[in-house]
């Protein structure tokens, strides 16, 4: 040899090294088909909720008396009170409240795609919470329960730039 350096591979390490190779490949590659599927069946599970939401006719009526209710010169606080809290009126606003508590749930558990629920509903979920506060705010208060709708409340911080800063720290508050 005339100097120079030549490195030698015992060729029995190929099999093993090409073995090791295809294997995380395929791994790279499983993971990404599962990680696909979530997605997917998160947007699924989500256009069917959508779905559900719009064709059940006890939401449709109850979407209807929340809207209607909002629009009174006293807002929706006034059926907060202990002496409504029976009425079918006080009863139609839960429902559209616990509605929206689910979907801000299922959107933080990475049930319900988020964006697609924004692409489709975000300035009506920001409306509701606006109508729906003074509400929500007499029923923590009287009941002493602040953590009442906060997931609903978090959820619209979080898509209304306007609302988003400071919003842990308020939460925070709310809750201790």
């Amino acid at each position: 040899m005339s100097g120079a350096f030549v490195l030698q591979v015992d060729q029995s390490l190929y099999a093993p090294i090409a073995t090791l190779t295809v294997g995380v490949l395929a791994a790279v590659f499983a993971f990404w088909g599962i990680q696909s599927q979530r997605g997917i069946a998160r947007r699924r599970a989500t256009l069917d909720f959508i779905m559900k939401s719009e064709t059940d006719g006890d939401m449709i009526k109850a979407r209807l008396r929340f809207i209607e209710l909002s629009k009174d010169v006293n807002g929706l606080g006034p059926w907060a009170a202990l002496d409504k809290e029976k009425t079918d009126e006080a009863q139609k606003i839960k429902l559209i409240l616990n509605e929206f508590e689910l979907i801000a749930i299922g959107i933080k558990r990475g049930i319900i795609d988020k964006q697609l629920y924004c692409n489709w509903f975000k300035s009506g979920a920001i409306k509701h919470w606006d109508h729906a506060e003074p509400f929500v705010n007499i029923l923590r208060s009287r009941t002493g329960n602040n953590a009442l709708y906060i997931e609903f409340q978090q959820f619209v911080m979080s898509i209304d730039s306007k609302r988003g800063n400071g919003i842990k720290h308020k939460i925070k508050r709310l809750l201790d």
